[in-house]
């Protein structure tokens, strides 16, 4: 399929991708047309949406860049800035067209061949076929068209502001700024019975206003406040919407003056807020923000679970705004189609943005039904022609995230065992990678990778809730399975994967790489000639990440102890050989702050200082090891340094055992060594960190009862 994207430099770009999947909770939307405004999208077609462009405008980005090459090295830092400006990102955010297939737990609400208008970026790109989940969607009703229907997100938008703004019949209202959003509030000002006065620098969007919502236009090179008494009586608007985008304060200034007392100014679109205090005190005025299509908007479990806000208590949500609006529509009381002034076909994007450079307000884009169940077969699927490599081992990336590009794509590059033959991810990731790396399959259907004859291992690096039932179909398909950390969020989904490998006969090792890196090796080697138990600490200046993160969400990533601290405890149960016996914890609810005590048979006791409150360009990680009367002490796996103890020193530039796991698990597929982690490994470290985290909460030690080291 077709789809528009920018890259990280802001270039416009159309490529074929696969289609989406059919994602739970949503459905594959066949799109028949979506709109470009002439607001956000015109920044991005300008570079104003350059990822490079904006670090350089925050200089704290610039000096997260340095803390990371400090920390990473220069040479990994630059690999990461290559791929963030070299990455495809969706365009668009308003669509419309009809349902294809709907997925698990949308059993009610929505159906195949419902038509429905889209909304939000990366759910209503400009794509032939989108995945989008329920709360995303509304119906269209009877008598609208698609066309008109891709209006809706910029729809909604004007509506959230319009409530925002509490008007009430016959106010009148000043509306600045009348772009697509402007002239929409305007048109449903009018609707709920107020006068409105439109200002805008542009004569000719002016005059649209004039016509469609019957506003007052106000001359831009007149002074605005004098008018607007005239108009009022001396009286002043009720209330003003704000709805340009611009980086002066100059307009928010002027709404407080053309407010009566105890007025209202909603600012709907970005502008400087370098406020005046004089007017807006004397006025006794109250200044919100409306924020984007309603409430909802930025809510992960409402946007992407589906999980709806009772209407008994919230009344108009994003997706309820959405069905509004497209009930103005049915009505007869809004009239969209004069606001788009063009269309083209998706092929034409780049014509399409640059009508909306040189002023257009809205361009629609239109996308050709599928023609044949064949072809409907296939969307979700890209080819190449490329022959396997002879006496390597086909590979499938499940999951083509930036850790699995900036570190899984360059071992696989480099090795000699395995070819990587698929990559499974979303549409755009998959076909770019996939053409970069000389994959012959690019898809976001798992299945259509498992039933490849040509792979023969997966490497799965999805998100940590996706894990377990990617691993169990792989197994299935008989597929040997590399996961990355950690093997799942449960016992029971570990214990799953771990049962699934071993009836398919196939081999699951998991991303605990740690214990493969050269100077952990020398670690334990020392290690092995001291005899008695050890005390081992590993501390871990983890760094903060955004409360919103995904890894932060309990459903998706575990949060940061079971998604990352698995890590640093599977280590430790490494250098003493066994699992533990007792564990016992103090941190916060969340496990972000944690100290874990790790009690073993033989009284070797480990410990995890897992923190997020330190300075990033400190090493990350260190471990100390106390045993026979000696120290040993491994630096950020850098340097391993001897104290009392016998043991080889190691300094070099730093490696964490990504690359040697990987080929440690290609020996183990052709018989060469025995698997270095195993699924066991995985289950155990879950295990702990479940235990750990129990223990924050009750205040308990908490005994455990876990298989053997394989």
């Amino acid at each position: 399929m077709k789809q528009v994207f920018f890259d990280g430099k802001g270039k416009l770009l159309v490529e074929d991708v696969p289609a989406p999947a059919v994602p739970p909770g949503g459905a594959l939307v066949e799109v028949a047309y979506s709109l470009i405004s002439s607001g956000t999208e015109t920044t991005q077609a300008t570079g104003g949406g350059s990822l490079i462009g904006k670090a350089l405008a925050q200089p704290e980005l610039i000096g997260r860049a340095v803390q990371l090459a400090l920390r990473e090295g220069l040479s990994f830092t630059a690999r990461a800035v290559q791929d963030i400006s070299a990455t495809w990102f969706p365009a668009g955010y308003s669509s419309a067209g009809t349902i294809r297939a709907v997925g698990p737990g949308l059993e009610e609400g929505f159906q195949a061949g419902d038509r429905v208008a889209c909304s939000g970026a990366g759910a209503a790109n400009h794509a032939h076929y989108n995945a989008v989940p329920a709360n995303l969607m509304a119906r269209i009703p009877e008598g609208v068209s698609e066309r008109d229907a891709a209006f809706t997100t910029l729809g909604a938008i004007a509506l959230q502001g319009v409530r925002r703004a509490e008007v009430t019949l016959g106010e009148t209202v000043v509306v600045i700024g009348l772009g697509l959003i402007g002239q929409l509030t305007a048109q449903i000002l009018a609707a709920a019975g107020c006068r409105v006065i439109a200002l805008d620098l542009i004569p000719e969007r002016m005059a649209l206003a004039e016509k469609l919502a019957q506003a007052v236009p106000l001359d831009p090179a007149a002074d605005a406040v004098a008018q607007v008494m005239r108009i009022t009586n001396g009286i002043g608007a009720d209330k003003v919407l704000l709805c340009a985008a611009t980086r002066s304060s100059d307009p928010t200034n002027l709404a407080f003056r053309l407010c009566r007392e105890r007025g209202r100014v909603v600012m709907v679109g970005a502008m400087g807020m370098e406020l005046e205090r004089t007017e807006f005190y004397n006025r006794e005025l109250d200044f919100v923000i409306s924020r984007s299509s309603g409430p909802g908007r930025y809510d992960r479990r409402y946007e992407q679970r589906g999980v709806d806000y009772p209407v008994g208590y919230v009344r108009w949500t994003e997706q309820r705004n959405m069905e509004a609006f497209l009930q103005l529509i049915a009505s007869g009381r809004l009239d969209v189609a004069p606001l788009a002034t063009a269309e083209f076909p998706v092929e034409q994007a780049s014509a399409a943005y640059q009508l909306v450079k040189a002023g257009s307000l809205g361009v629609i884009l239109s996308y050709g039904v599928t023609k044949s169940a064949s072809e409907a077969e296939s969307i979700n699927v890209l080819r190449r022609p490329v022959e396997p490599v002879t006496g390597t081992i086909g590979l499938a990336l499940v999951g083509a995230g930036s850790f699995a590009r900036g570190t899984h794509l360059p071992n696989i590059r480099a090795s000699r065992t395995f070819t990587l033959r698929a990559v499974v991810s979303g549409g755009a990731s998959a076909s770019q990678i996939a053409a970069s790396e000389g994959a012959a399959l690019a898809t976001t259907d798992l299945k259509v990778a498992l039933d490849d004859p040509t792979v023969q291992a997966v490497l799965i690096a999805t998100r940590h809730h996706l894990h377990a039932d990617e691993a169990v179909a792989a197994a299935r398909a008989g597929k040997h399975i590399f996961v990355e950390k950690p093997l799942a969020l449960t016992i029971a989904d570990c214990q799953r994967m771990v049962d699934a490998a071993s009836e398919a006969g196939v081999l699951l090792t998991v991303g605990f790489n740690r214990r493969l890196a050269p100077a952990a090796i020398a670690l334990r080697a020392a290690l092995e000639r001291v005899s008695g138990p050890r005390t081992a600490i590993f501390r871990v200046n983890a760094g903060v990440i955004p409360p919103k993160h995904w890894l932060n969400d309990p459903e998706e990533g575990g949060g940061r102890l079971l998604g990352e601290g698995v890590h640093f405890i599977d280590f430790l149960c490494g250098l003493v050989g066994h699992p533990p016996l007792l564990v016992s914890a103090q941190g916060t609810p969340d496990g972000q702050e944690s100290v874990i005590t790790l009690r073993f048979p033989d009284d070797s006791l480990g410990v995890v200082l897992y923190t997020a409150r330190g300075d990033v360009t400190f090493p990350k990680e260190r471990i100390e090891v106390f045993a026979g009367k000696g120290v040993a002490v491994l630096d950020d796996f850098r340097t391993l340094a001897f104290s009392g103890m016998p043991g080889k020193a190691h300094k070099g530039a730093p490696d964490k055992g990504h690359r040697a796991l990987l080929e440690n698990f290609g020996a183990a597929i052709r018989g060469e060594a025995p698997l270095a982690i195993s699924g066991l490994d995985g289950l155990r470290a879950t295990a702990v960190a479940l235990a750990a985290l129990e223990s924050i909460q009750t205040g308990r030690a908490v005994p455990l009862s876990l298989p053997p080291e394989n």
